[in-house]
């Protein structure tokens, strides 16, 4: 195992933050790029990220990696450091109120990209493993070419320096209070879904595009808008990626950490990135539920304010109409309770529960389009 550290522009005088990967296995070969913790007050991958080292060191000792494999437990140290109040802040950059998993410095790499390949003089090759190469090289020349204005500017790139070569890239998240939980596009889900069934995923949101510019869809998307802009290349979906929401933010425990390290090393064992010992091979257990579409999720905002009482809990599936929340006001005795505006399973709660009409109660997800799309902000 190597530790590469990365320094990161600050935005005032004098500042810097240091990045830490972790690589384990040989190069040259196949990639798997697992970070933690973008939300830098999200822990639950990270702390998935301390039994994945352990279980890396292993394999790496036993030579059972099949693939150069970089870990990065803690990829913000920006978001980690934000405390207001005491209160740990790090899904948004306090100085600009960026969503850190909005990458703002990567909206364009695929027009660039286009640019590139249309200026280069260059003979597409008749295999898909050496368009692949080609395509990867474009990507880190404009990678390395990319503008940093912001501190979030350098992470980014930096993110993206060390993901951009990766054929699988896992982001690894967690919810306020939920349960396990990922989003995929639907070409990546025949490869995503022995994950979800390792996982125990209770949710499985798929899109073609979630307008988001998030991380994992960044660079994978690329590779099917290629295929889709040059369709008489032979061209493969050469990056699945994933956002993996590790249930909720409080869901912090040896037992949960270690089970879901285990779950992800069986996982790039089913994948061919590491090569178990037969006995330990574990076969994908059944899908907890099918995927829906991402357009399927109803956000379930709070038409009054008052206490909040969840009269259905995250994982239970709710029916049109069913009630799901109460709203109590002490003083005036009123209690207003919200219904379900679809068939669907709950996958989410708000943390707070005192309901304001600017919040969101809860997020369900059904099997049918609602018209309601985009990840959480």
């Amino acid at each position: 195992m190597q530790t590469q550290t990365l320094s990161l522009v600050g935005s005032t005088p004098g500042t810097t933050y240091q990045l830490r990967a972790l690589h384990f296995g040989p190069s040259g070969g196949k990639k798997v790029y697992l970070q933690a913790s973008l939300h830098g007050d999200e822990l639950p991958g990270s702390l998935v990220s301390y039994y994945l080292h352990h279980e890396l060191l292993r394999l790496e000792q036993e030579n059972r990696l099949e693939a150069h494999i970089v870990l990065v437990p803690f990829c913000n140290p920006i978001g980690l450091g934000q405390m207001l109040d005491y209160q740990h802040i790090g899904r948004f950059h306090l100085a600009t109120a960026q969503n850190f998993n909005r990458l703002q410095i990567g909206t364009d790499l695929f027009s660039k990209l286009v640019d590139i390949i249309e200026r280069e003089e260059h003979v597409w090759f008749d295999n898909v493993a050496d368009n692949t190469r080609l395509i990867r090289s474009y990507l880190k020349r404009l990678i390395d070419e990319l503008p940093v204005l912001t501190e979030t500017d350098s992470l980014h790139k930096s993110l993206l320096s060390l993901s951009y070569d990766a054929d699988l890239v896992l982001d690894l998240h967690c919810d306020n209070q939920s349960v396990m939980h990922l989003y995929g596009t639907p070409a990546a889900w025949p490869k995503l879904e022995p994950l979800a069934r390792y996982l125990g995923s209770h949710c499985q949101l798929l899109s073609e595009d979630s307008g988001t510019n998030s991380f994992d869809e960044v660079l994978s998307l690329i590779w099917a808008r290629l295929q889709a802009q040059y369709p008489e290349v032979a061209l493969e979906l050469a990056c699945t990626s994933s956002t993996v929401e590790f249930r909720g933010e409080y869901d912090l425990s040896h037992e949960l950490a270690e089970q879901d390290a285990k779950a992800i090393i069986q996982y790039l064992n089913h994948q061919g990135f590491v090569s178990l010992a037969a006995e330990s091979v574990e076969e994908p257990p059944a899908l907890v539920n099918e995927a829906h579409p991402l357009g399927g999720i109803c956000y379930v905002d709070a038409p009054v304010a008052g206490i909040a009482v969840y009269l259905v809990q995250p994982g239970d599936w709710v029916e049109a109409g069913q009630a799901i929340v109460d709203i109590l006001d002490p003083i005036s005795l009123s209690k207003t309770t919200v219904t379900s505006p679809a068939r669907g399973v709950v996958f989410a709660h708000s943390a707070q529960r005192l309901a304001r009409p600017e919040r969101k109660l809860m997020s369900i997800s059904s099997p049918d389009e609602q018209g309601n799309t985009g990840l959480s902000p």
